[in-house]
């Protein structure tokens, strides 16, 4: 190539690369300083976002379709990854705490530490099996330069210093805003767990104050979100809430698709029933321009929500039984502050149960004292101090010595066993002398007398200590106890519900487990009047009961009736009865003890006098529990009803009562409403013992 050429050459391609330069510079030029509008650049998206879209929970109804729990729209505040400031965050926070104070509004965090009040932070968790000591160790663990075991005080310092929050803050500040940092951590607040909820179902008000001062939180919105209505006072303890997931249970979530921010059923039916009512949240995905201007919103997944679910509970019959257990341990207490002797003055708790002995279905569990969902939040911190223990779900967390009620396992155990037969007659003599250990049967302890001679079903009726004490000296422990366990005492039922507590069958067996001494015969005989270390649930008691009068079918307790989709248009399941165990009781053992519970309520039976003129024929049986020396005994009732055909069992638990049949009136306001009658039955002073 000559030199000519090479020069042209050169040329013609600076004039090119001038010419192109200068073509973009001009476009340059025009985007910076001509309107976007004119531009047509609005309507190219420059980001695009992605959220989670949560769905409806599904509803909670009872079995004839009265809605127990709903949604409805409720405003949360939230934190939008997106539009975060991170240079600013804790001061943000910290804003936003001080105008929710400022309001009246709580927040709660689930920091296993104090407020910081009084100039203090000490930890609040109990026992170092608590889940709080474990939420702890866990933290320390993800931030492996701190001590092993700081004090409280150190903890929070070191989290002011790992999250930079502002030394000027007060005590209280810190911890507050500490916190919050706390909870977006464990959330894992980001793009892919976006937006943090800071706080859920916020008021009208609230949300003006947010609105007015948006220019002040950066980040800060307002969510629209379903939240949880609560259609009834009732059955507290069995609907149980909802909630985020607590740090210490996500893994049992994470594998089923939960995001670490999601709101779950934290206790009763709403825990036990997550995998119906929970819905599918969609994903949404946002196109915004360079200005943050929205360019189109779309699905990537649709949200599914969640399923109905329909429980056994008959509301009518839950709100009847809460509310004759409330008057009838208040008419307790109230009569025993009265007496001279005071029993009954010191009641405190109870529970009451009522199962279809057909299907085992729970129709009613109530637990008094019990408390609101609609104001459990901002109860929160009065029922943890209660010393009632107002959220203790009694009817399967609570075990209770059975006392005379246990008497038909024992008649059960001896008619099968062949200890005894249907018209084997004992006769009372007043104390029953054993080796070198004499107990006496309640009514020679009273007054001196004694029940004479008298078969099982009279001793059923009568509630005599004295036969069930021969009775036991001849069985032996181990035959009680097949019969007992078979019956299902002394072990969880397996309800759906979290919580149950398995009680405890007294014996050598469990005895040994728990490490403690050899089992002397003399015990036997306390526990076959469900005294010794006799410890079971209402809900064990409603269910041996069930068990014994339907002939010997031991069904499943169950709360839930059916599931149907989220428009109601299909169902999805149906609860079929389901067996647990078949028991193969003798016509004639059936019957002695049947008439034995029918004496109860007839004649001069010990409930008697409560059920004197009832129309409908019941089945009963008493039980007084012997408590620690100075408090009353344990009031306990049993029952099933219609006696010809049973349908329904009902029990009745009264801490510190007194006696069986001062809690039997529940019964009566059950019975009332099943049966459909209306006429209002008074209880009368017992004339058959205390029992």
């Amino acid at each position: 190539m000559n030199q000519k050429n090479f020069l042209h050459r050169t040329l013609a391609l600076g004039l090119a690369m001038v010419c192109i330069a200068g073509v973009l510079l001009t476009r340059l030029a025009s985007l910076q300083l001509v309107p976007a509008e004119n531009t047509g650049l609005a309507s190219e998206a420059v980001e695009t976002r992605t959220y989670n879209e949560s769905t409806a929970r599904g509803e909670i109804l009872d079995r004839n379709g009265n809605r127990l729990i709903s949604n409805a729209l409720g405003f949360s505040v939230e934190f939008d990854y997106y539009e975060w400031d991170k240079s600013r965050q804790n001061e943000v926070i910290s804003s936003v705490l001080t105008l929710l104070r400022e309001q009246g509004v709580e927040y709660r965090d689930s920091l296993p530490l104090s407020n910081g009040s009084g100039g203090v932070i000490s930890y609040t968790y109990e026992g170092e099996d608590s889940s709080g000591r474990h939420d702890v160790d866990r933290y320390l663990k993800a931030n492996p330069k701190w001590p092993g075991d700081p004090s409280a005080e150190a903890l929070l310092e070191l989290m002011c210093e790992k999250y930079k929050v502002d030394d000027s803050l007060s005590l209280m500040e810190k911890r507050s805003v500490v916190g919050v940092r706390y909870e977006m951590e464990q959330s894992q607040f980001s793009a892919f767990n976006n937006p943090f909820v800071l706080l859920s179902d916020v008021d009208m008000e609230m949300v003006g104050k947010l609105s007015e001062r948006c220019s002040l939180f950066p980040g800060v919105t307002i969510g629209v979100k379903s939240t949880r209505e609560y259609s009834t006072d009732f059955a507290a303890h069995i609907l149980g809430r909802t909630g985020k997931i607590f740090a210490e249970n996500y893994d049992e979530y994470k594998d089923l698709g939960y995001p670490k921010n999601a709101v779950v059923g934290i206790d009763g039916a709403e825990k036990a029933f997550e995998p119906y009512l929970r819905g599918i949240d969609g994903t949404k995905v946002v196109e915004v321009d360079r200005w943050g201007s929205i360019l189109s919103e779309f699905y990537s997944e649709d949200p599914k929500p969640g399923n109905n679910v329909f429980l056994t509970l008959d509301l009518g019959m839950q709100e009847v039984a809460e509310n004759a257990l409330a008057k009838t341990l208040e008419d307790i207490k109230a009569k025993g502050e009265k007496s001279k002797d005071k029993e009954g003055a010191d009641v405190e708790g109870g529970s009451v149960v009522v199962m279809d002995v057909r299907t085992g279905e729970i129709l009613a569990m109530a637990s008094y004292p019990t408390y609101s969902l609609k104001t459990f939040n901002a109860d929160y911190s009065s029922l943890l101090l209660d010393k009632l223990t107002p959220m203790l779900n009694r009817s399967i967390a609570g075990a209770y010595p059975p006392g005379s009620t246990f008497k038909m396992a024992t008649a059960l155990a001896a008619l099968e066993e062949g200890t005894i037969t249907p018209d084997t007659k004992i006769r009372d003599m007043g104390v029953f002398h054993f080796y070198d250990y004499s107990p006496a049967c309640w009514l020679w302890n009273e007054q001196h007398r004694t029940h004479g001679l008298i078969n099982v079903s009279e001793a059923i009726k009568y509630s005599c200590n004295y036969f069930f004490f021969d009775v036991a000296s001849r069985l032996n422990i181990e035959n009680l106890n097949k019969y007992a366990s078979a019956l299902g005492l002394g072990q969880k039922t397996g309800i759906e519900l979290a919580g149950e507590r398995a009680g405890n069958l007294a014996g050598p067996e469990s005895r040994a487990a728990k490490g403690g001494g050899p089992w002397n015969a003399g015990e036997t005989l306390q526990a076959a009047i469900g005294q010794s270390e006799q410890q079971f649930t209402p809900l064990q008691l409603v269910s041996y009961v069930s068990t014994i009068v339907n002939g010997g079918t031991r069904y499943q307790p169950h709360l839930l009736y059916k599931v149907e989709n989220y428009s109601y248009a299909d169902t999805v399941e149906q609860t079929a009865p389901s067996v647990l165990k078949k028991l193969d009781i003798s016509a004639s053992a059936l019957k002695a003890i049947r008439e034995g519970m029918l004496g109860v309520t007839t004649e001069d039976g010990t409930a008697s006098s409560v059920f004197r003129g009832y129309p409908v024929k019941v089945g009963g049986k008493t039980g007084s529990a012997q408590t620690r020396a100075g408090r009353s005994s344990h009031g306990i009732f049993v029952s099933f009803a219609p006696y010809d055909d049973p349908e329904i069992a009902v029990c009745v638990v009264g801490e510190y009562a007194g006696t069986g049949g001062s809690v039997a009136p529940v019964c009566l306001a059950v019975y009332d409403y099943y049966f459909h009658l209306n006429q209002q039955q008074e209880a009368q002073p017992l004339t058959g013992g205390n029992q």
